[in-house]
């Protein structure tokens, strides 16, 4: 069903084929339906995840799930720190973080077969969406996004397809959270007597 899973992943790329600086498509592609959400950024990491994931939640509520690759700023993949060891934990990174706060379980893949999906949409993306980007003379970040809110929502239209079990599974946004406090850096600081 609609928000049980969302494939996110990052596409580097020259989307604006030399009209402006190379830049990431963060796309978002229901498991179920195939709806696509995405922005572009200047790169892949913490900070482009947290706030395109705040921009969807915003937009449809918290999927039950995400599917992700193992990089870096999604995954922790080094051992744990003794500190962890001794409290029994694995260590996270940000964004990990961040999903356990807000109850989404993260999924992460450990072939790039598994994510065959996201390669088709992103092979379609840089033909398709170039091309139309192209005719528009589009040729940054900020004009790029918003090319994309018109362009995304004739092709969720044209390509969005109906899910085997019909209902959507998101949940909404609960009325105290505070999602700038959760999709974020934190660090935990020790205070010594004279704070």
């Amino acid at each position: 069903r609609f928000g049980e899973m969302e494939q996110i992943d990052g596409s580097h790329h020259d989307w604006f084929e030399g009209r402006g600086p190379e830049c990431v498509l963060m796309g978002y592609i229901d498991d179920a339906n195939n709806n696509v959400f995405a922005r572009f950024y200047d790169s892949e990491g913490t900070f482009p995840f947290m706030d395109s994931f705040k921009r969807y939640a915003r937009k449809y509520g918290l999927p039950h799930s995400v599917y992700t690759d193992r990089h870096p700023a999604y995954k922790v993949n080094k051992e744990p720190s003794i500190e962890d060891q001794l409290n029994n934990r694995e260590p996270e990174s940000q964004v990990q973080r961040a999903l356990r706060e807000l109850e989404v379980d993260p999924i992460f893949a450990y072939s790039p077969q598994a994510k065959g999906r996201f390669e088709r949409l992103f092979r379609t993306f840089q033909d398709r969406l170039v091309k139309e980007m192209r005719l528009k003379g589009v040729k940054s970040v900020v004009e790029g996004n918003e090319f994309l809110k018109n362009y995304l929502p004739v092709y969720n239209r044209r390509f969005t397809v109906e899910a085997l079990e019909k209902g959507d599974l998101h949940r909404p946004l609960p009325k105290n959270i505070n999602l700038d406090k959760i999709l974020c850096i934190k660090t935990e600081r020790g205070l010594n007597n004279d704070f």
